[in-house]
């Protein structure tokens, strides 16, 4: 049985290692078509990062010169971040400012008194008012935690309540507005008023505020007497003339506490100066005709009379006085002045804290010393501001008011600490008072440059690298650039040289370091017209350093004296942004510069349908033809086999055959012989 052979099932005469052989030896174009399309796949994944590399090169480029070039970005310092900060966007400009933070913007924040734990916040329609908007809800009535939670979650960011455990069996709520700014108190309506006096958070108040009325009835003198004309009274408003001085009894006398404000509103009309006519000294006195004597017909003249006068000095003009300490007040016989005005052609709001002064006001004087200024006054009130209708707050942690600064003299106020119509295109935000101004500097940002033009040189130098290792078949370029990475190296490695000789690769090199080698033309002339002259170079070794070889410097890699570049953005930043992009001929289209002549090189390869993409397009049609090529001779494999495989079956069943023949035979003739 261990001769049976059955015809390419078994393998007696050892065929399948002999087609196996033969179509090996066939296989050897299929590996050369392999082996040339995994080339082309490999030059195609070489351009394309090539690409990649170029277009981020542009990039930077683009950066340097375009209309978001970072020579607009500006940044805003501040002397004491712990009193305010600042930010800056490109509008801002360039300029110190002192502000002295007097006061920062707060909300209305209560507390209540110590609560027991278990106590219960009745049933019922709450409200809560800040400044015009309000927020209404209807309580089942519970905890305070039950309380501050629904609170919490219909206040649509208008209020917040807080549940502090002051002791293990007590508790305390706080209640507080989400709005800065002296208009957005916040006010306790309907039921809320009952729960803010049971817990402590409101009390009751006496009178906390007095409207003082302008009649002719409610004025009289002051110093000196009253004159009619130089003051007047119409529809409760008070005009006081130059020269002018009266006083506004208050009667009653008004008790003050501490958060008592004096408030007013009030404007200034300027009365044009009037041009003063030319002096001349007097004619002095007119004396008579001496007359005349006529003697045989001669007449003789007497001498006219002579009159010494003094010498003649023009009259002194009158003195012009801006005196803006008009207001005062009077508590018991003492005089206060209040603030200075300033002048406004429209009325302005003022208000005095005259409770933190003293404890009683007796009246308001009015002492207008100015000779070009008529002083206008309306709407005077005295009131509580803390007072929020007929109740205060009992414990007040922070109470609502604006945010009080001077700059350049001028007061300023906002209901918000985060102020962004101070300055042009800064935003300052307010952190805390401060008992000294503090300076806001706004200038270049000179760390985005410094980083942008970093950036352009590190693309570059990649750049440089690609097209080294695709170009030549040294090893030595890799390892001597000491930037890569162990994985960047390994990448490099295998597809060091696969454009060795590559013409379009020399002449993108070439181009490329005469970009950067060329002088631009610049505002600063000679002394800012080439890239090494703000530190950027192929050898930044300082003056007598040693000499030594470095390949990197011979091969085109650029690098930067930070030092000397630092100091060339802090002096001469506008020639910096000329030398990296120009508009030489006043069109307001840049034409020049290092960053512009990279960005017109690089774009015929990087655009769509540009140079690269003609490659990739050229190679995406050879990797389709060798495909098509290895299927077709794939298929040749197959049938070569199939062939192989039935004619070496028909030679082994004919091998088969003649074998049992030749036994046939064999076996015959020993059969003769034995008979």
């Amino acid at each position: 049985m261990s001769d049976i052979s059955i015809p390419g099932v078994t393998n007696k005469y050892n065929t399948d290692k002999i087609i196996k052989g033969l179509v090996n030896v066939e296989k050897l174009p299929l590996k050369r078509m392999e082996k040339n399309r995994d080339i082309l796949k490999k030059q195609k994944s070489v351009w394309r990062d090539l690409n990649r590399k170029l277009s981020t090169l542009r990039d930077s480029a683009k950066e340097l010169f375009g209309f978001q070039n970072p020579f607009k970005e500006k940044i805003a310092k501040s002397s004491d971040n712990n009193v305010l900060k600042a930010t800056a966007t490109r509008k801002a400009l360039e300029e110190n400012k002192k502000i002295l933070v007097k006061r920062i913007a707060a909300a209305d924040r209560f507390i209540s008194e110590s609560l027991p734990k278990d106590f219960k916040v009745p049933a019922g329609k709450y409200g809560f008012k800040v400044g015009e908007k309000s927020i209404n809800f209807t309580f089942k009535g519970g905890s305070l935690k039950d309380f501050a939670e629904i609170l919490n979650r219909k206040s649509r960011n208008l209020v917040k309540a807080q549940i502090i455990s002051d002791t293990p069996g007590t508790r305390i709520i706080a209640v507080e507005s989400q709005k800065t700014g002296r208009k957005k108190k916040l006010l306790f309506l309907d039921k809320a008023v009952d729960f803010g006096l049971k817990s402590g958070i409101l009390k009751r108040t006496g009178v906390t505020e007095r409207d003082i009325p302008l009649t002719k009835y409610s004025v009289t003198s002051w110093k000196s007497a009253l004159k009619s004309d130089s003051y007047s009274i119409s529809d409760g408003t008070l005009t006081v003339n130059p020269a002018g001085e009266l006083k506004i009894p208050v009667t009653p006398s008004f008790n003050l506490n501490k958060n008592m404000v004096l408030q007013f509103q009030l404007k200034t009309e300027i009365i044009p100066e009037k041009k003063s006519e030319e002096t001349k000294p007097p004619p002095g006195p007119s004396l008579p005709d001496t007359g005349e004597i006529n003697f045989k017909g001669i007449k003789v003249k007497n001498e006219k009379s002579r009159v010494i006068l003094p010498q003649w000095k023009p009259p002194v003009p009158a003195k012009r006085i801006d005196d803006m300490q008009v207001l005062f007040f009077n508590s018991n016989g003492k005089i206060h002045p209040l603030n200075k005005i300033e002048d406004s052609k429209d009325f302005k709001s003022y208000e005095a804290d005259i409770g933190a002064i003293s404890n009683t006001i007796d009246s308001i004087n009015i002492k207008n010393r100015n000779t070009n200024r008529i002083i206008v006054v309306k709407n005077i009130k005295i009131f509580d501001k803390t007072s929020r209708g007929k109740y205060i707050p009992s414990h007040p942690i922070s109470e609502a008011g604006d945010a009080e600064l001077i700059m350049d003299g001028i007061k300023i106020k906002r209901d918000s600490n985060n102020i962004d119509d101070l300055l042009p295109g800064v935003n300052i935000t307010l952190l805390s008072k401060s008992d000294k101004p503090v300076t806001i500097k706004v200038e270049k940002d000179k760390e985005a440059i410094k980083n942008s033009i970093v950036a352009l040189v590190g693309h570059y130098n990649q750049v440089i690298t690609e097209i080294d290792v695709v170009s030549r078949r040294d090893k030595s370029v890799i390892e001597d650039a000491k930037y890569l990475t162990d994985e960047e190296r390994n990448a490099y490695r295998k597809k060091l040289g696969i454009f060795a000789g590559s013409l379009t690769m020399y002449q993108l090199k070439d181009s490329l370091q005469r970009v950067m080698m060329n002088p631009y033309r610049t505002d600063g002339g000679r002394n800012m017209s080439l890239l090494a002259q703000i530190g950027i170079s192929t050898d930044t070794r300082k003056p007598g350093e040693v000499a030594s070889v470095d390949k990197t410097r011979l091969r085109g890699y650029l690098e930067i004296d930070e030092a000397r570049l630092d100091d060339q953005i802090a002096a001469h930043a506008g020639w910096i942004k000329e030398l990296f992009g120009n508009d030489t001929d006043g069109d307001l289209i840049i034409d020049s510069g290092a960053a512009y002549s990279l960005d017109r090189l690089l774009n015929p390869y990087v655009t769509i349908g540009g140079i690269i993409a003609a490659h990739l397009t050229t190679l995406d049609g050879q990797i389709s033809r060798k495909n098509r090529d290895i299927n077709n001779y794939e298929d040749h494999l197959k049938k070569y086999e199939a062939d192989l495989k039935y004619k070496y079956g028909k030679m082994e069943g004919a091998l088969q055959a003649l074998e049992k023949n030749s036994k046939a035979l064999e076996n015959l003739g020993g059969s003769n012989n034995r008979r």
